[in-house]
């Protein structure tokens, strides 16, 4: 977000090199007051300059572009300044992209499929913006010849009711408080309540922790029925 007194938009920058993409982003984020599309790069010395600079929140960068080597870029932001791959969210057609892995190591914001709801990136959109870093949830056949990692709290979403399970995915999906009570038919107060004990139990601090630990687990698009 920008500096100053009262924060502002979330300042958004686009790289890629399709008109199409920069014009179905933009029309995504004409919904969201707290989130702005402030320009985009279709070329490489462009997207340095923009992984460079301090003012943008978060850079969403297509991984179909064909002007632009998004791998030699991250090392290139990295070279002349890390910070700017923190911020770095990578729109992708293909789960399984040998890319992510490298997009992981090297530091970036996180990774969002194509095909989710507009929902899912302007939640992704914020989290970067946060300091959080998401992941794209496995897809397709799993690889069973890479080793797993365990998440401790795939045994703590256990202990999570199915109101609670409920809650988290509309928190994921961006949703506030008021909408989600008005989503299941219960008062915002209840709402309250499922939220902070779901907090608990996952072992986290706030909103946006649950909202990434939603992505984690890739529960984003689960669908709870009662």
């Amino acid at each position: 977000m920008t500096g100053g007194g009262t924060p502002g938009p979330t300042r958004v920058f686009l790289i890629n090199d399709s008109s199409l993409v920069h014009a179905g982003l933009a029309q995504v984020l004409r919904g969201y007051p707290d989130l702005v599309l402030v320009g985009s790069a279709r070329d490489s010395p462009t997207a340095l300059e923009a992984t460079l600079d301090a003012s943008l929140d978060v850079l969403v960068i297509n991984t179909a572009c064909r002007s632009i080597d998004v791998v030699q870029l991250m090392h290139r932001a990295i070279h002349y300044s890390g910070a700017g791959v923190s911020r770095m969210l990578l729109l992708t057609n293909d789960a399984n992209d040998p890319l992510h892995p490298e997009a992981d190591k090297l530091g970036a914001g996180g990774v969002v499929l194509a095909w989710e709801e507009p929902e899912f990136l302007v939640s992704a959109i914020r989290l970067v913006s946060g300091g959080y870093r998401i992941g794209v949830p496995d897809q397709g056949e799993p690889d069973r010849t890479a080793p797993r990692r365990p998440s401790v709290r795939h045994t703590a979403l256990e202990l999570l009711t199915l109101r609670e399970r409920q809650v988290l995915t509309l928190l994921a999906r961006g949703m506030k408080n008021a909408e989600i009570a008005g989503e299941l038919v219960v008062s915002e107060s209840t709402v309250k309540t499922h939220v902070q004990n779901l907090l608990i139990k996952l072992g986290l601090r706030n909103r946006a922790s649950a909202v990434a630990v939603a992505y984690e687990l890739g529960i984003t698009r689960a669908q709870w029925s009662g």
